[in-house]
């Protein structure tokens, strides 16, 4: 082999090197934010409405991440089934409920999960029985003006 020949096996060796470095640091980054061995339950929850929410959203408990959303599946009478992957070490009791809620006023939807204070645990497979629909803004906005309206209306009545 002659010199420019090494130097262009060098050169390719070095590039590949690179490559794959760069690839570890971003699956690093943008990887699983759980760490291997961590085990989570699967709990349900149906909702009438969860405009927004989206498979991979969080699951927050006091504030803090808990797991996401794995699944959300239409049932019966339109209703949304959320499956809700969280960390089996957060113990759900049978009176949790469950609220879609925006993260900030412009932020995405997630999933906040109040725990009770009943006795029995939710296992994984179960169901949190008390949910909160998502909440539309445009619906909301809708409601404000139709009732300043109203309020008008009976203002100029008088």
């Amino acid at each position: 082999m002659n010199t420019s020949s090494q130097r262009e096996l060098r050169d390719v060796i070095v590039g590949l090197g690179v490559v794959i470095v760069i690839i570890g640091v971003l699956a690093v980054v943008f990887g699983p934010t759980r760490a291997v061995g961590n085990e989570t339950i699967d709990v349900n929850a149906v909702f009438g409405r969860t405009d927004g929410l989206r498979i991979g959203d969080p699951v927050h408990a006091a504030g803090v991440k808990v797991g996401e959303v794995a699944a959300l599946d239409l049932v019966e009478l339109f209703r949304v089934q959320a499956t809700l992957r969280i960390d089996a070490s957060v113990e759900l009791d049978t009176d949790a409920t469950a609220a879609i809620v925006t993260d900030g006023i412009f932020g995405g939807k997630l999933v906040r999960v109040d725990i009770g204070g009943a006795d029995q645990m939710i296992g994984d497979g179960g169901r949190i029985s008390f949910t909160e629909d998502a909440i539309v803004l445009d619906d909301l906005l809708g409601l404000i003006i139709s009732q300043a309206k109203s309020t008008r209306e009976t203002g100029a009545k008088q």
